[in-house]
């Protein structure tokens, strides 16, 4: 199976343009199945992506600190985890009162701009796909065609199409 023949096409998907407010993402998530919103600009060609970790960013910046800092180990412990929640002081004011400010925040400083390793090709095979979620790649993935942006492909999508798959195979033994 082809990447094209499970993602979801740019026109049905949620957009909006990068003058839009976190405001704006909250209606438009409300309204949809989808999660993250592609972002674009006037002429309606594709600028970034908005998804769940780069709102979560946006009501609360200190978590940038944080991302950068290097770590000695791996292991999160809850200590280490606790340390960080205070050392970075995340989540200092309530969720209601972040979330009223954050309302006004434009999408084109929330958003961010793939990297080389966050597209797939529509000729792909799935399997392509598979293997760039398991070995890290954020969510979702931006499908390409001749350079142009033409979808979206979820983890949500691909492990459906596995668990149909097991299930034709538990059906056909």
């Amino acid at each position: 199976m082809k990447v094209k023949e499970l993602m979801i096409p740019v026109a049905d998907y949620e957009t909006l343009g990068k003058d839009a407010c976190l405001g704006d993402v909250a209606a438009a998530l409300n309204a949809s199945k989808h999660r993250d919103i592609l972002v674009v600009d006037d002429n309606k060609a594709f600028v970034g992506v908005l998804t769940m970790s780069d709102m979560i960013l946006a009501l609360e910046p200190n978590y940038r600190k944080l991302t950068g800092k290097a770590l000695d180990t791996d292991t999160l412990t809850n200590r280490l985890v606790a340390d960080q929640f205070k050392e970075f002081n995340l989540w200092s004011d309530s969720l209601s009162n972040i979330c009223g400010k954050a309302v006004d925040v434009k999408v084109a400083d929330a958003m961010h701009s793939p990297d080389a390793s966050q597209y797939i090709e529509e000729d792909s095979d799935i399997e392509h796909g598979v293997h760039l979620y398991m070995i890290g790649t954020p969510q979702p993935l931006i499908v390409r065609n001749n350079g142009k942006v033409t979808g979206v492909l979820r983890m949500s999508d691909v492990f459906a199409e596995i668990v149909n798959r097991m299930n034709a195979c538990v059906l056909d033994g």
